[in-house]
């Protein structure tokens, strides 16, 4: 068991990581965007974004790093309290990241298409 939480565990680690060097990378050099994976960040839309991608990915970072706690210090005659309070903390930090994701959304979304009247028809 101990060496599925190790893996578990580091398995966050890496993934803390990750979401931190983008967090770093969209916060402080949005032009470096087009260089990520899956070609996050080529179009005008994704580099007017960067802030709101550096807060999605600051959330992440902040839940991986509090998962990979939890996954060390949970079962090992740690206090109860210890636990709720990693886990109650990790929890707001995916909340904060769903809003987060909420705000990404929103702020790719292309502007929506002038819609006409056809013919003689009389705008509503």
């Amino acid at each position: 068991m101990d060496l599925v939480r190790a893996m578990l565990s580091g398995f966050a680690m890496l993934n803390a990581a990750g979401w931190a060097a983008l967090a770093l990378a969209w916060a402080f050099r949005p032009e470096w965007a087009e260089r990520l994976p899956l070609q996050l960040g080529t179009h005008q839309r994704y580099l007017k974004a960067a802030p709101v991608w550096a807060r999605l990915a600051a959330a992440l970072t902040g839940f991986w790093t509090l998962a990979a706690m939890l996954y060390l210090t949970a079962g090992h005659n740690t206090a109860p309290l210890i636990v709720i309070a990693l886990f109650t903390t990790a929890a707001a930090f995916l909340i904060i990241a769903i809003a987060a994701a909420t705000a990404v959304f929103r702020a790719l979304q292309p502007d929506p298409l002038p819609v006409a009247p056809e013919g003689g028809q009389q705008p509503l």
